[in-house]
């Protein structure tokens, strides 16, 4: 039976919603609950893709000034696209590649890139206006820029840590090894 006045008990934690919109706001999705993890990705696919979406036309920044790509990962049934659904449009650096990125094709916009093997999806840390959770690690730096220097403020891993690893299957147990399809955005292949 709840409270008389019909509210909540104040120290009874509500799940956290965070949105993330593309530039011109046309495209908004929800993330529910605490996120699974948040990074900065160095591999050179990640480059390669922020390197590629700069270059479109009005195309908001990808990469850090450090080459690196500020992700928060969560999982995939915790995410929905709440309006704009139709500017959606998927990217893949190879045709055959298990991983694709996302954009708002109305400004540009690079959305979550989605490892389709995955039970997690990696939203653009850059298109949360407000409340993003504060970066915990650094991943893949074997691969940054050369003649880039990491400060030494959180964790920079050469590859992918065991923290992250243990972190990604923590989240995919409590999902009962479910790997939800994610089916946002249509096809376009892009040349190497």
């Amino acid at each position: 039976m709840g409270p008389k006045n019909g509210k909540a008990p104040v120290n009874q934690k509500q799940p956290k919603h965070l949105f993330a919109m593309c530039q011109c706001g046309k495209v908004k999705f929800e993330a529910v609950g605490p996120p699974i993890l948040t990074g900065s990705c160095y591999c050179t696919s990640c480059q390669e893709a922020g390197r590629q979406f700069e270059q479109l036309a009005s195309a908001p920044p990808v990469l850090d000034s450090d080459s690196g790509t500020g992700l928060i990962l969560y999982r995939k049934d915790r995410v929905q696209c709440m309006m704009g659904q139709q500017y959606l449009e998927e990217h893949r650096l190879k045709p055959d590649s298990p991983t694709r990125r996302v954009i708002a094709k109305c400004c540009n916009s690079a959305m979550f890139l989605d490892f389709t093997k995955g039970h997690w999806l990696s939203m653009f840390r850059n298109r949360f206006p407000t409340g993003a959770p504060p970066l915990e690690m650094r991943v893949m730096t074997k691969e940054r820029r050369v003649g880039v220097e990491l400060a030494d403020d959180m964790p920079n891993y050469s590859g992918h840590s065991g923290k992250f690893m243990l972190k990604l299957i923590a989240a995919w147990i409590a999902m009962g090894f479910r790997r939800p399809e994610i089916t946002l955005g249509k096809t376009v292949h892009r040349a190497q």
